[in-house]
This record gives structure tokens, sequence and C-alpha cells, in this order.
């Protein structure tokens, strides 16, 4: 009686080993692919930082939705306790590094998380910066678009893409419509270089030519002007002060017509990274040596996890900081695709964000519009920044080159 007993008890114990040893095999192989997946990213992270920014291939590494850096670190770190023993600390090493490394390329923005009272001081100037997707050729009718550029009320309109497009969407074409524009807007100035168009109720004091703009000829032909001039400054007299509003277009690095599967998307970026480069460390170079408050708006055509920003990026600071938005985005507003932002917004030599937003461009632009407040600082802190022993910046950025790190680059 006391054997059938234990007979009948034994189910009760657990499986056998016959059943345990599959269970812990299928454990084991989930622990050290958990460990190979985070030891596997981190390996990326490392390739990212070495490649991008320094060779045209690389703009592949950085194209990832940028989320994906905090994202996927986190999402290990959760499976930690899957891995056993030396796997288990090889992941969580892996996985914090690989945390460190990544959340600067996140797009992620850390300050809405405990700052939400952003609004615009009394003396905020409003900036609008936009694509307008071929000046609305393509989307909308002409009436709702400038209704719709009116109803910001902005005080300095930087847009982009004044032209129109081929049937084939691969070729650029100049358009006129400044005699509508200013009837529109009675009373604002109007700075045109290429594709570049900036509208502002300040008077225009100054139109400096910026990085491979300076190299063209003044009979230059439309074309010409369209390829090299991706950056019009317009220094603006704001309140009895000269500012600088940068507004910019930088050259796509990928041929989405295309697609990756086709060898004209790879031609795209070997031939557009040295363009971009140049218009890049122009701008830069530009900022660093400009002693006036300033603010540089534009598609960037660049994400979070691109190094093409690093040298504007530690000269400047991001407007994200006055967003209440935790993961901003900006491309393909309300299509398939919105995991990037590559239009930016950035303030410095004394100018401040008080307020920045992304807003829907009603359907007229595959863009988000960029809706900036700043304050401009008054003249005696603007001469200031640009004395010795300020946060000015006195040197030019030369070209990456292969011994800078990431973040100097």
């Amino acid at each position: 009686m006391s054997d059938l007993r234990t007979a009948a008890a034994e189910p009760l114990t657990g499986p056998g080993p016959a059943v345990a040893a599959p269970v812990r095999r299928a454990r084991r192989r989930a622990g050290r692919l958990v460990c190979w997946t985070a030891l596997g990213w981190l390996v990326y992270l490392v390739v990212e930082w070495f490649v991008d920014g320094r060779y045209w291939f690389g703009e592949l590494a950085g194209a990832v939705p940028p989320f994906l850096f905090v994202l996927l670190p986190l999402l290990l770190a959760a499976l930690i306790p899957v891995a056993r023993g030396a796997d288990r600390w090889r992941t969580g090493a892996a996985v914090a590094v690989a945390l460190v490394v990544g959340a600067s390329q996140s797009g992620i923005n850390f300050g809405a998380l405990w700052s939400s009272d952003h609004e615009p001081g009394p003396d905020s100037v409003r900036v609008v910066a936009w694509n307008t997707n071929s000046w609305n050729q393509l989307l909308g009718t002409q009436d709702h678009f400038y209704a719709f550029l009116k109803s910001k009320k902005a005080d300095v309109y930087l847009l982009h893409e004044y032209q129109h497009v081929t049937p084939d969407r691969k070729g650029r074409l100049p358009i006129d419509d400044l005699a509508r524009l200013r009837a529109e807007f009675p009373g604002y100035e109007v700075a045109v270089q290429g594709e570049l168009i900036t509208v502002s109720r300040f008077p225009v004091v100054a139109k400096p030519a910026v990085g491979p703009a300076r190299d063209i000829a003044l009979d230059a032909d439309w074309n010409t002007r369209y390829r090299q001039a991706k950056v019009l400054r317009t220094d603006l007299l704001v309140k009895g002060r000269t500012v600088s509003f940068y507004n910019l277009h930088m050259p796509v690095w990928n041929s989405m017509t295309d697609g990756p599967l086709s060898g004209a998307f790879y031609s795209h970026m070997r031939e557009s990274f040295a363009p971009r480069a140049r218009q890049y460390a122009g701008l830069e170079e530009d900022v660093a040596h400009n002693p006036n408050p300033v603010v540089v708006a534009g598609d960037f055509n660049t994400t979070a996890a691109m190094s093409e920003l690093d040298g504007i990026r530690s000269r400047l600071t991001d407007a994200v900081g006055a967003s209440d938005d935790l993961y901003p985005t900006s491309w393909e507003e309300g299509g398939w695709k919105p995991f990037w932002r590559t239009d930016w917004a950035f303030t410095g030599h004394g100018v401040t964000a008080d307020k920045y937003s992304f807003d829907s461009p009603e359907k007229l632009s595959d863009h988000a519009v960029q809706d900036l407040w700043v304050t401009v600082p008054p003249a005696s802190d603007a001469k200031n920044a640009s004395q010795p022993g300020s946060a000015q910046p006195k040197a030019a950025p030369g070209p990456p080159n292969a011994s800078q790190t990431k973040s100097e680059r």
C-alpha cells in the first residue's frame, strides 16, 4: 500500500530527468541568445561610432529609428534574469554600456519628463521653420497654403523648397511667387537664395554667404545656387539688435524614390556624402566666427543618431529643451514612418528658446512645422558674448577626421 502511495505522489514532485534536461537546455540557449544579442548590439554601436560621419556608407548605420538606442537595451535588461552565470554578468555589462553610449543618440527629450511649463515670454520672437514640399506644388491649394502660413503669425519664416519638381520628382525647377508672397505678407522683407526663402517682419541688414555659397558667381544660374546654397543667413535688426537667422535645407543623404535595393540608392549616398560634409563644415565655421546672437533652423535631413549634428550641437543649444514632447518627430507627418526627427532648431550666443513644438502641416507637406519662440538678449549681453573668456567659440572646426571622437566631430 505504501508503494502505491509513493508512486501516486511522484508526479507531484516535478518533472523527471528526461523532462528537466530539455528544459535546462532551452533555458541555457535562451540565456545565451540574450547575451549574444546584447554583445551584438554593443558591437553595432562601436561600428556605428567608427563609420558614421567618416565614410559614406556610415549613414546607414545611423539611420535606424533612434529610440532603439534606448529601447533595445532596456528590453535586454528586462531579460537579464534569463541568462545564467557568466552570461548574466556579460549581458548586464553590455546593456549598461549600450545605454550610456546610446542615450544621447536616442532622440528622446528626457527633460519633458520633469518640465512642461514652456510658454513664450512677453518679448519672445516667433520663428516658423518649414519644408514646404516644393512650395505646395503637390498637395492642397495655393489659397490653403498661404492661409496656413499666415495663420502662424510668425515674426520670421524660414522656408525651404521654394521650387517645383519635374514630373519624375528627380529634377528641380525655379519658381517666382514673390508677387503673391509680398501681397500676402505686407510689411515683411523677403530674402531668397536658391530654394531657401526667409520672410521677416524685421529689417534685413545683411545676407552673408555661408560655406559653399561663398563660391557662387554673381551670374550663376538657379541650379548652381540650388546645389551650393543650402544655408541662407539673414542678419535681422530685432528690437535694435542684429540677430543672425540661419535657414537651411541640407542635401538628403539617400534616394528613397529608388529604394535601398537599387544601386542608385547607394550611388546617391556616395555622391552626396562630400557635399553634405562641406555644408555642415561651412555652417559650423560661420557660427563659430559669428559674434551675433543666432538662431539656426531647418530641414537637416539628419537623424538624432547621425554624427553630422555633433559639431553644431557642441556649439549651440537644441531648442528641444523648450518642448513638452518626449519623443519629437518631424518627418512623414501622419505617414507610416513616424520615427525620425530630421528637422532641427538651435539657439546660441545669448538667444534662448522659450517654447518649441512640431505642428501639423495640415497635409500640405511631409514635414511637420517647427514653431519656435525665442528671447533675444539685450544688446549689451550680445556684445559681451563675443568677448574673450565668454562661451563664444573661437576656432572654426575642420572637416571630420579619423582621430576625432564622435562627440568632437
